[in-house]
Parts: structure tokens; sequence; C-alpha cells
């Protein structure tokens, strides 16, 4: 019969972890595989090596004197292997590839990502910020940090928090300005659009609903510079509540027209769906869901 090593490598590998167990049912649940399966892999080996290797017994295994120098030759071969593959799959190492918008790490994520850091020296955090769209298979990623609906299916999306939108300006620039009691007055202010949301969604809290997709006397991509800008008196700014509550509570910021609700962007980590998910990712996700009520109060 024609020998193949590697098929040969694997059935010895059952062998010796059926001697271990001493009994066909205590390895087939050990390596969670039907009784029937480890006798048909055995008879295989057997057939194989062209020897009888264990004496059938309906209580106990007794190897013939073939079987017993086959154990003793890979006994520690397999207790070797076995170790090398425990600590390869429990150690939790490698690098760890984030993908997320340029604010949202910067501005909500980055203490709690330099905990897990600390928690985890042994895995690198290689993490991209970028407010485009990213081919996360192409790019390597193992998580992505993302907002708003996402509709591959083929990646789980687990969610982290919730942002309320709403219209914040500066005293200095309220002072100055005309006064605004109604969101159409929004198109004789100095406004400031921050990516992703460029357009504005409004809803009174008797119902009534305003949409804003005139221009902005500032665009830009990065919410902090959008939030400094504003406190420097530069006009109205659409954004996270979440973001401007430092701003808001030193009295640098004022909330305007506070009848008038912004949308609601969800915030998600999004990550590939595998039967065997990284021990890295599967950290990661953990760590960030427990820390996310936290994060977003």
């Amino acid at each position: 019969m024609a020998r193949c090593v590697g098929t040969e490598l694997q059935l010895i590998h059952l062998f010796v972890h059926l001697v271990n167990a001493g009994g066909f049912s205590q390895v087939a649940k050990e390596l969670s595989m039907p009784v029937s399966t480890v006798s048909r892999k055995l008879t295989k080996l057997e057939a194989l090596l062209d020897t009888q290797l264990i004496m059938r017994s309906t209580r106990k295994l007794r190897l013939t004197e073939e079987g017993s120098a086959l154990f003793a030759r890979y006994q520690n071969v397999v207790a070797q292997f076995d170790s090398c593959a425990e600590a390869r799959l429990d150690k939790p190492e490698g690098t760890l590839r984030i993908a997320a918008p340029v604010s949202i790490v910067s501005m909500i994520f980055i203490e709690a990502i330099n905990a897990f850091s600390k928690a985890y020296p042994d895995i690198q955090l290689h993490i991209t910020q970028d407010n485009g769209s990213i081919d996360l298979i192409d790019e390597g990623v193992d998580v992505a940090i993302v907002g708003g609906a996402q509709p591959d299916s083929s990646w789980v999306s687990k969610s982290l928090g919730v942002l309320d939108y709403g219209l914040y300006a500066s005293s200095g620039y309220l002072n100055q300005a005309p006064r605004i009691t109604h969101p159409v007055q929004l198109s004789v202010h100095r406004l400031i659009k921050v990516w992703p949301l460029f357009n504005w969604s409004l809803k009174h809290i008797d119902g009534e609903d305003f949409y804003y997709e005139g221009p902005a006397k500032l665009t830009l991509g990065d919410l902090h510079g959008a939030i400094k800008a504003t406190v420097d008196d530069g006009g109205i700014l659409y954004g996270p509540s979440l973001f401007v509550n430092p701003q808001l509570a030193s009295g640098a910021l004022k909330r305007v027209l506070p009848d008038w609700r912004g949308e609601q962007r969800r915030i998600s980590l999004l990550y590939h769906q595998r039967s065997q998910q990284p021990l890295k990712v599967k950290l990661f996700i953990e760590f960030m869901q427990d820390k996310a009520s936290k994060l977003f109060d």
C-alpha cells in the first residue's frame, strides 16, 4: 500500500491519544469525533503499517508488542506537538490591524485602545485612520470601527454606542451673529460642516422636520479641528454631543436651538465572519464592548 507521511502522522497522533486516554469512547470525547471514526482511523493506521497495534477489548486496551514500540517512539513527539499547538492558540500575540475614521480613535477610543495595549503586551496594534472607504480584506484589516449601517453581510457588526448630533456655537459667535430661532435661519450664519454628515437632519421636539443641505463657511474631515474652530468663534457646528461635552461643561460652547435634535449615528465594531476567530481579535472585541458603556456616557 502507498505510504502518505502526512496521513500517517495524523493517524499516529490519534493512536497516541487513544493509548493515553485508555479507551475508544474516552478519546472520541477528547477529540470530538464519533467512536466509529476512531476505530476506522486505527484500522487504517494498522493497514498502513501492516501490523496490529491493539488487541481489542470491551473493557480496556491492550497493546501488541508493535503497538507498544510505536507508542514509545511517538509519545514524547506528540506531547511536544500538542504543547506547541496549545501555546500558539492560547497566547495573545501578533499584529492586530484596526481601521477607523480620523476623529473616532483620538476622541473616543484612544484611552481604551491604550489600556488594551498595556493588558496584552505581545499584541502590536496597527491603526489606519481614514475617513474614506477601505477594502478591509485587501488591506488585511482584522477589526474596523465604523459609523452607520454596514450592508456587507460577510462582516459581523457589534454595536458600541450611539452618537447624538446637535448644533453648537460659542457665546462669542452668537453675541455678534444674527439671532437664530429656527433652522431656516441657518442660511444667514457661518456654518461649520465636518465629515461624515455634511447635510444636516433636524427634528423639533414637537415633530417638525428640517433638512439643511446648503453651503458652509468651513468644511473639514477632522472633528477635533472643527470643534477648535467653533470654540474660536468660527460659526455653528453640527456635531455629536459626546465630542463637545468638555466644551459645554466649561462654557466654551453652547447648544444652539436646543429644542431641535440632530440624527443618531451608531458606532460599531466590524469584523470578518469566521468559524475560528483569532484570539487577538476575540480579545479586542470583548475588551472594547466591555469599555463601551462608559465611553458613550
